[in-house]
């Protein structure tokens, strides 16, 4: 063989072995289409449910995780592997959010630590003043300003400076949403849900139409009395736009999924497809995708649990079949197909798990791993990291993105053989 076909030789199989790993690569992080994948274990014992999760806006592979032990963990790779960036002993972490006006700036919603702050897209924390001692369970964002729901009412912060109270101080708050002004200039309509309250409303749901300086109680009360006998508001999150400054509103409680159209003068339940009038842990919409709902419940003590998909501004429902029933916390990346990353936690024996799952819009398929046990501890020397008890090449193996990594040290494998050539004919020569 020439020389000259040598290079060209190992510079192609270089070439075919880079594609083929980082193909490999990409299926590891995300998992093939509609299948549900183990994301990387989170290494310390987990005994308690994750609430909070987060996805950077402007990169779908950094995701964040909070656990209740006071941790936040980060990953660069999709859920891959995480690496711990705050630690603070006792202090659950509640509720994860990117503010969208200041790219690389999120907020940490603790139990009784008040919120944290990081501007560097969570390498660093810092606790900035005016919320200590608080317990934070959700933010929105408006005009500059972020709000905190917490259980003293709303706490606003402007231009990153110090949180001061915004009223509904009777409240013990836990969702927030900002639905758009109906005219440019005018402040959006602030919406905000609690868990319970020290007034009379029939259900803790408030809105502010000036930037939270003033609030009154959204009518949630018709024929039947309270929409679905629910008693707290769990989740809210806005759907698709229907005109100038009107848009869907969805609001999980204890007893299902509720939609208005008109700011919270009407409202219907949504239970089509199959989607079950429980509890409701967690609410998304596609960013992308304005008309694409995601519900999560972890079933509230009962048996109805599970992911479920509207693709049509909670038209109909799909479930999505997760690994287990009981879901936790849910967070959707931006990406025209997008991925879920779903934390489930197991009351048998609190298996806490995280997945992730592609979204193309197909039948779900269920994991290679079968749902993992807790650990006692940190995974010993060649342990799988994945949570399944078996050893890391056996997991490998087993998963989807195998045959491209076997493809890639195949090649790889003869770019070696093909420089060790080269070598030997140049002492040859």
């Amino acid at each position: 063989m020439s020389l000259t076909l040598t290079r060209l030789v190992a510079t192609f199989f270089v070439a075919v072995c880079g594609l083929l790993v980082t193909t490999g690569l990409r299926v590891m992080a995300a998992g093939p289409d509609n299948t549900w994948a183990p994301a990387g274990a989170l290494l310390e014992k987990l005994d308690s449910p994750v609430f909070a999760l987060a996805v950077d806006p402007a990169d779908g592979r950094r995701m964040l995780a909070g656990t209740a032990s006071g941790a936040i963990y980060l990953s660069a790779d999709a859920g891959t592997s995480w690496r711990q960036v705050r630690k603070t002993s006792g202090r659950a972490v509640l509720a994860l959010a990117f503010d969208p006006g200041r790219p690389g700036t999120l907020f940490a919603g603790t139990r009784g630590s008040g919120v944290w702050r990081s501007v560097d897209a969570g390498v660093t924390w810092q606790s900035p003043q005016g919320g200590e001692a608080r317990t934070v369970r959700a933010f929105a964002f408006l005009n500059g300003a972020a709000l905190a729901a917490s259980d003293e009412g709303i706490l606003s912060s402007r231009d990153s400076g110090p949180w001061s109270m915004a009223g509904l101080s009777q409240v013990r708050l836990s969702a927030l949403a900002v639905l758009p002004a109906s005219s440019s200039g005018a402040n959006g309509t602030v919406i905000a849900g609690g868990d319970a309250t020290q007034g009379t409303e029939p259900l803790p749901l408030f809105s502010s139409t000036d930037g939270g300086q003033t609030w009154a109680a959204v009518s949630v009360t018709g024929p039947a009395g309270v929409v679905g006998g629910s008693s707290m508001v769990s989740a809210l999150a806005n759907g698709p736009a229907l005109a100038q400054g009107v848009r869907t509103l969805f609001m999980g409680t204890n007893t299902g999924l509720f939609m208005t159209r008109d700011q919270g003068a009407n409202w219907q339940q949504l239970t089509g497809g199959g989607l079950p009038a429980t509890d409701v842990t967690s609410l998304a919409v596609a960013p992308r995708h304005a008309d694409r709902l995601y519900v999560a419940s972890d079933g509230g003590g009962s048996p109805q649990g599970g992911l479920w998909v509207s693709s049509d501004a909670g038209g109909h429902f799909t479930s999505l079949a997760p690994p287990l029933p009981e879901v936790t916390a849910l967070v959707v990346t931006g990406d025209d197909t997008p991925t879920l990353v779903v934390a489930t936690f197991r009351p048998a024996d609190h298996a806490v798990s995280l997945w992730t799952y592609h979204d193309a819009g197909g039948k779900p398929q269920g994991p290679v791993a079968v749902p993992p046990s807790p650990r006692t501890g940190p995974p010993a020397p060649g342990a799988s990291t994945g949570g399944t008890g078996r050893a890391w090449w056996t997991d490998l193996i087993a998963r989807p993105e195998a045959p491209y990594l076997t493809l890639g040290a195949a090649a790889f494998a003869v770019v070696v053989l093909a420089a060790v050539a080269y070598l030997r004919r140049g002492r040859q020569l």
